[in-house]
């Protein structure tokens, strides 16, 4: 299963990187924002974060993941996936800000649950580990 979490964030990921790095102005705009050039340079370093997260991620995906395995990357993971998916349900909650950024929300809403899950899984048993008494 996290082969799968890891493979799917990775293509994800990798998707998002490569649109922020070699077509920012044009994502910026199929997203209904404005391309200004202060945010086409964020939007190309953050589409530089994407992709070396998404290598991270394809490089991972046959490492054991969950409890003591794996935790920097399943941690790492967590904390982006959970962080960008808070901040993105608080704008579509606010704001109409279209389908786009709807799907977004959703699919890093659903990584920042598969991650949170992996984390505190056992990962040779795959169910979360009992703790002594």
């Amino acid at each position: 299963m996290t082969r799968l979490l890891l493979a799917s964030s990775a293509i994800f990921l990798g998707l998002l990187g490569l649109a922020g790095t070699f077509a920012p102005a044009e994502t910026l705009v199929l997203l209904d924002v404005d391309p200004l050039p202060a945010v086409v340079v964020l939007f190309q370093m953050a589409g530089g974060l994407y992709l070396g997260f998404a290598l991270l991620n394809w490089m991972s995906r046959n490492a054991p993941m969950g409890g003591i395995y794996g935790k920097p990357v399943a941690t790492a993971n967590l904390i982006h996936f959970l962080v960008v998916g808070l901040m993105l349900i608080k704008q579509v909650w606010r704001a109409d800000l279209g389908n786009g950024f709807l799907i977004l929300c959703v699919l890093y809403t659903l990584f920042a649950a598969g991650f949170a899950s992996t984390l505190f899984r056992d990962p040779l048993s795959g169910r979360t580990p009992h703790k002594p008494a």
